[in-house]
């Protein structure tokens, strides 16, 4: 890696922090850490315009992994990479009982598919399968099924795998549950790794951070510009970050921004319609809907979509900032121009 450019290592850790939550790099360690992460990131810039982009987003799980189809224009202004972008499909699958390939093909990738007789896909597909198994030699054809119809319907450029960590939450070891997420996980890269060696597929896979996504998403630039360098950051609970990324998405869809974060496929526009109608309902009754007719856990099908959301954000950002240097970033507050 090249060495960082001279205007980097002489910003404040403040302006360094704002550079770095807006191109999605490492926010801790020491200024020269901070300062390498940040190069890091820049050097993994496309400097080629290619083709569109085709993004799949995915929010890890087993009984509710979520994922995100996007596709972006290539920008016309050389100084960023993509247009605005298009959310094209917007799913949630139970992997644990899709073991027919049949089952995610027709039931939860058909565009404009909103509810299934009163049931959401995840329930439906429950009904209709047997017990699930966690036993790895079935979780490998889970990862190869689902990868490979995944690939073969969307045909993305680029996908995204959410990061899992292995927490115990205060207990006195990792829950069980969140190894076989960790287990899945690695097979979808082992998956994905073998298609691109073989030369089946051409695909770029990139992990995501969660801590990086919600803190792009959650961390408000306008408090940023103005609060001192020393101000200590609000601390939020795990609920309230839900709440505040499913919010965040909410407004997405409601058109509440201007300009828009994103368009909507139309085939989509009952599904998301029914997002914010139960969004809504729960936000008058200020609880955070887990499970309900039609949609499961609105947290997962939000987490996708700003993950996916926030890496097209950081590509653009990489891109000013490789083509403008140090004249694409604010002087005080080191927010992007």
């Amino acid at each position: 890696m090249s060495p960082a450019p001279s205007w980097l290592a002489g910003l404040s850790l403040a302006r360094l922090h704002r550079i770095a939550v807006s191109i999605g790099s490492p926010c801790s360690g020491t200024k020269a850490e901070r300062v390498a992460g940040i190069q890091h990131a820049l050097s993994g810039v496309e400097t080629s315009r290619r083709e569109n982009l085709s993004l799949l987003s995915i929010d890890m799980g087993i009984r509710n992994l979520a994922f995100a189809h996007i596709s972006a224009p290539r920008h016309v202004d050389k100084r960023l990479l993509y247009g605005l972008p298009t959310l094209r499909q917007w799913r949630q699958v139970a992997v644990s009982q899709a073991s027919e390939v049949e089952a995610i093909d027709s039931h939860l990738m058909a565009p404009g598919e909103s509810k299934l007789e009163g049931a959401s896909p995840v329930t439906h597909i429950r009904s209709r399968l047997g017990k699930e198994s966690f036993e790895p030699i079935d979780y490998a054809l889970h990862a190869y099924n689902l990868v490979t119809n995944l690939l073969r319907t969307y045909k993305p450029s680029h996908v995204l795998i959410e990061r899992q960590r292995f927490r115990s939450g205060g207990r006195a070891a990792v829950p069980e549950w969140t190894i076989r997420v960790g287990v899945f996980e690695g097979m979808l890269y082992a998956v994905l790794r073998t298609l691109v060696e073989e030369g089946k597929v051409q695909v770029q896979v990139e992990p995501m951070q969660p801590t990086f996504v919600n803190r792009y998403w959650l961390e408000s630039r306008e408090a940023a510009k103005s609060a001192p360098v020393k101000t200590p950051a609000v601390r939020r609970s795990g609920r309230d970050v839900k709440r505040a990324k499913i919010d965040r998405v909410g407004q997405m869809l409601v058109d509440d921004e201007k300009p828009p974060a994103i368009r909507l496929d139309e085939d989509l526009r009952p599904f998301t319609s029914e997002f914010v109608s139960i969004w809504q309902k729960d936000r008058k009754r200020n609880v955070l809907a887990t499970n309900m007719n039609g949609i499961s856990k609105l947290d997962d099908l939000a987490d996708c979509l700003l993950q996916g959301l926030a890496w097209i954000d950081w590509q653009n950002a990489r891109r000013r900032i490789h083509v403008l240097g140090p004249d694409g970033v604010e002087e005080d507050s080191g927010e992007l121009l």
